[in-house]
């Protein structure tokens, strides 16, 4: 192919000296495109990686692959560790992408995957890691750059994926789950946990049957802190286990959090935003099991997101008496057939709840611990009862029956015709859009609770923004 193109330029005008060196070395250095190779694997084969004699091992292709090329990987199952080999570059990633979706399955007893170099995409494949006593799929500090997308990752008897401190990495439309740890007790074995990450982004991703959090940042609270994560789009669940898995009882509620926040107040504020997410079943295997755990010194938006048949919705932590408490905002929360929906502690400061709903079976909209000294800011929220707790007493808080709603015994918080709700709220600059992402003010005022009443209306509205690089707020 090379020799085809030098052919094809010399029947150009031929370029002064000092151009085409100056070519021929960006030639060397920057692989392009039509440099780029495809290599072929294929299970039980023992070729040389092309597409009439594939490799029979994606290891092989690894070690093969440059910068911008890409590996076919057919279905069938690959009984093999992997290990990056060598950097890919931002314009030219080496990509790693199974022929159709979740048929071609990587297999071996503890890490099935382990990426020390930048710019690698894996797409499609299966990462099983047999309950082996490792983490299933380890992105260490080298890994920037990292694309998972389509991947299912799962059956590992620790984390199953585990991103160390890489700058820059995308999950995105993955299936993780089976992360149980058991040794005569449940041990945390996370879905996704990440160290000293920046700007990572976790979409449109299934999360479930874990031992430890579904999501956790930063546990060795290390230098120089983390930042710029998203996590949107996602569901993250808990159930009890159907039958025993790597020794953990049938019947079990296996793990802890959906979300779980850690970092140091010795470093930056670390910021988290989390959008349109769904978390249910956060009850049954602690005490104060709560599905979104945030503390200590980090700044959490939470947009969009539905809680239920959990312990705890939200348990939100302040600093107590030292500074780097959690800073959080909560808008367009739907929570129901929870026993607390915001939990506060240790003296919380600056925590914000804008348009939200607080539906059926709720037992305690709010409920302080420890916290006589916290600043909470509470508007355009709705409660289902006869009366409003204390810390929603201001006036553009409403407490309604379950007609306000098109179907609240189904779980749908969206206002019916004539809910005293529409157009009772106050105008919120911080809060541009609902639920559903219609824009706010659909009407002549703002809504009250997580969705705007819009019958015969689109209220058309430019959709809430993504793939945000959150820095802070």
């Amino acid at each position: 192919m090379a020799a085809q193109h030098d052919a094809q330029r010399g029947l150009r005008r031929r370029p002064p000296i000092a151009a085409t060196l100056l070519a021929a070395v960006a030639l060397l250095s920057t692989p392009s495109a039509s440099r780029a190779t495809d290599w072929h694997v294929a299970a039980a084969a023992t070729g040389n990686g092309s597409v009439e004699a594939p490799f029979g091992r994606l290891q092989d292709a690894l070690n093969a692959a440059q910068p911008g090329d890409t590996i076919h990987v057919g279905p069938g199952t690959y009984a093999e560790g992997l290990r990056s080999v060598r950097h890919g570059l931002p314009e030219a990633p080496v990509t790693i992408r199974a022929r159709v979706a979740r048929e071609a399955i990587v297999t071996t007893p503890g890490t099935v995957l382990r990426v020390d170099h930048a710019y690698h995409v894996f797409e499609g494949l299966v990462f099983d890691g047999q309950y082996g006593a490792a983490d299933a799929v380890i992105l260490r500090d080298g890994a920037r750059g990292f694309v998972l997308r389509d991947v299912e990752v799962r059956r590992s008897g620790r984390d199953c994926i585990d991103i160390r401190a890489p700058q820059g990495g995308l999950i995105d439309g993955a299936l993780v789950h089976h992360c149980l740890w058991w040794d005569g007790g449940r041990l945390d074995a996370h879905g996704i946990v990440a160290g000293a990450v920046r700007d990572l982004a976790i979409r449109n991703t299934e999360i479930h049957t874990f031992s430890g959090d579904g999501v956790q940042v930063d546990p060795g609270r290390s230098a120089p802190g983390w930042g710029g994560v998203v996590i949107e789009s996602c569901r993250i669940w808990l159930a009890p286990l159907e039958t025993m898995e790597n020794g953990i009882p049938a019947g079990v509620v296996p793990g802890e959090n959906a979300v779980d926040t850690k970092a140091s107040a010795a470093l930056p504020r670390s910021s988290l935003l989390v959008r349109d997410v769904v978390a249910h079943g956060f009850r049954g295997a602690i005490s104060n099991q709560a599905a979104f755990n945030l503390k200590e010194h980090v700044e959490a938006r939470v947009d969009r997101v539905t809680v239920s048949r959990s312990e705890i919705a939200f348990r939100l932590r302040g600093g107590g008496s030292s500074p780097g408490g959690a800073l959080v905002t909560v808008t367009n929360a739907v929570v129901h057939d929870v026993a607390v929906g915001i939990r506060y502690e240790d003296n919380i400061q600056d925590l914000k709840v804008w348009n939200s709903t607080f539906g059926r079976n709720v037992g305690a909209p709010f409920y302080a611990a420890s916290s006589g000294g916290s600043v909470l800011d509470v508007r355009n929220v709705l409660v289902v009862g006869r009366r409003l707790p204390a810390q929603a007493s201001g006036a553009s808080n409403l407490a309604v029956g379950e007609g306000t709603f098109a179907g609240a015994g189904a779980g749908d918080y969206r206002l019916a015709a004539g809910s005293p709700a529409i157009d009772a709220g106050v105008a919120i600059p911080g809060v541009t859009w609902d639920r559903d992402g219609r824009g706010r003010p659909c009407g002549p005022a703002y809504d009250v609770g997580a969705y705007e009443f819009a019958s015969g209306s689109s209220c058309a509205a430019p959709a809430p923004p993504r793939n945000v690089r959150v820095v802070g707020w």
